[in-house]
């Protein structure tokens, strides 16, 4: 586990806290729905706030509310946070957005060389309704997975993870294959796009997350919809329908505190409060 200074933790937990809070009022506001995901349901669930060392907030919307969220930002024009996602950046590469807040920064590896600025954010996964078919779900996963490597390595190539000389040249050579397939951020977006033309609207229930941050098979709406309230620190918050189903399939035995080398956070290379 990377390891914060106690009070510089908790100063982060508590500008996210102010993140969210500002989400959910937002949606409040819109009539949005959300749902708090990944290690946010299991610390509001076991902890009734943050796990003790995390040091981000996942939360997840149906597509069409976050094309809702999408246009709802764009009008607010915000001098408080920046949504940053694959729609307005050819070099961001999830498959999800961030929330990010503006002044400040948390910066990793991944970030370095971007044309975008990353900021103390929370993560927005936006859940798609699937195809009922099986066999072409499958073959739709494989091309999800396959766009998912292809912008691993664009993130590689552009930000020059690795410093050694074998290395180096891999990643030299990779670029190499790379041009002559015409893979880029344009294409990479290209794909993208295509990959959500294919989705259905609506379809027998089944939903699922493209950037499948854990366990990347189909869940039913019922496990998500509609929300459940729990506590989180100081407020309430969305959780999943049926968390303790999700939870168990992604996490098993979510209530057991996991050993100090499981104890995993994102801990950045720069930190930056700004105001904050």
């Amino acid at each position: 586990m990377q390891e914060y200074d106690k009070n510089t933790l908790k100063h982060l937990q508590e500008v996210q806290l102010m993140i969210l809070k500002d989400f959910i009022d937002i949606c409040e506001k819109h009539d949005l729905e959300y749902c708090a995901y990944g290690g946010t349901v299991i610390g509001a669930i076991r902890h009734e706030g943050f796990i003790p060392w995390d040091d981000d907030i996942d939360v997840l919307m149906l597509r069409e509310d976050y094309e809702k969220f999408l246009k709802i930002m764009d009008e607010m024009q915000s001098e408080k946070y920046e949504l940053l996602n694959i729609d307005k950046y050819e070099d961001y590469h999830y498959m999800f957005s961030k929330l990010s807040l503006k002044g400040t920064k948390f910066k990793n590896h991944w970030c370095l060389k971007k044309s975008f600025n990353v900021g103390i954010n929370i993560d927005i996964f936006i859940f798609d309704y699937i195809a009922s078919d099986n066999f072409m779900f499958k073959i739709f996963k494989k091309r999800v997975k396959i766009l998912k490597k292809i912008g691993y390595i664009l993130e590689i190539i552009q930000n020059d993870y690795y410093n050694s000389t074998y290395k180096k040249i891999i990643i030299y050579c990779i670029k190499f294959i790379f041009s002559l397939l015409n893979i880029n951020n344009k294409t990479y977006k290209k794909f993208y796009k295509n990959l959500l033309s294919k989705l259905p609207n609506k379809s027998n229930s089944l939903v699922y997350d493209l950037a499948a941050i854990s366990y990347d098979e189909p869940l039913s709406i019922d496990t998500i919809m509609p929300p459940k309230k729990a506590k989180f620190e100081s407020i309430e918050i969305n959780i999943l329908n049926d968390y303790d189903t999700y939870l168990k399939i992604n996490f098993g035995n979510y209530m057991e505190i996991p050993p100090k080398d499981k104890q995993i956070n994102h801990s950045p290379l720069e930190l930056d409060f700004g105001k904050y």
